[in-house]
């Protein structure tokens, strides 16, 4: 009675292993470095037209809307140099779908949250309303809010890469807990355009090209599936 068990501890010690096998073939130089440059390369140029030099004290500029166009930059720039490096070195059609799939996922993860945020906090500002609170409000309605619009916004992606396969299985990435929490990089830039004092305190305009860079890097070395391949041939 007990080998059933035995054989399915086995089993999955097995699957195990295999997926970090797999998660090691996952690891791309050239998405790193293409994430590293893209990162590099906005944060200069954004630098460089606000305050003359290379720094990465380029997220606060006074305004809502340059705070917003700078995160938008730096985050997309980062996402798709880690995508080109990552298409470079794709083996299949298949792998170079989920990394177009990925990439634009993470920034629609940026996009819709600051968009939202940084709406409350105009009509906020508007209205002449100072508290913090509103602050606090803007960035968790942020993720709250543009998370799931990001979700959909994933779905329809799938369905225009998938466009010319009528079999393939198109489903809307589900949304867990844990997918909020690992976003730290949305929150921390939320808190920079919110201005909430821990962001300052922690210098998160200082990390968060980095933060963004390692979102291109995974979104570059993002593969397909390989158990499905095997189960189509």
């Amino acid at each position: 009675m007990n080998i059933p068990k035995i054989n399915n501890v086995f089993t999955a010690n097995a699957a195990n292993s295999q997926d970090k096998s797999d998660q090691k073939k996952k690891v791309s130089v050239t998405a790193a470095l293409g994430a590293v440059g893209g990162a590099l390369a906005s944060v200069g140029v954004i630098g460089k037209l606000t305050k003359g030099k290379l720094t990465f004290d380029v997220f606060e500029q006074g305004s809502l809307a340059k705070d917003m166009g700078a995160v938008i930059a730096v985050s997309t720039s980062s996402i798709l140099g880690g995508l080109f490096g990552g298409l470079l070195e794709a083996k299949s059609d298949e792998d170079r779908k989920v990394k177009v799939k990925e990439s634009l996922f993470d920034i629609s993860t940026v996009v819709f949250p600051s968009t939202i945020a940084t709406s409350m906090l105009a009509v906020a500002n508007k209205m002449k309303i100072k508290s913090p609170l509103v602050q606090v409000a803007a960035t968790v309605c942020g993720i709250g809010l543009g998370m799931p619009l990001a979700q959909k916004a994933s779905g329809v992606i799938d369905k225009f890469i998938h466009k010319d396969d009528p079999d393939a299985k198109v489903k809307e990435r589900k949304l867990r807990p844990q997918d909020y929490f690992v976003h730290v990089d949305d929150i921390l830039a939320l808190a920079i355009i919110s201005k909430v004092p821990f962001a300052r305190q922690l210098h998160a305009d200082k990390i968060l090209p980095l933060i963004y860079a390692w979102c291109g890097f995974e979104s570059g070395s993002a593969v397909a599936k390989r158990n499905e391949k095997t189960k189509a041939s």
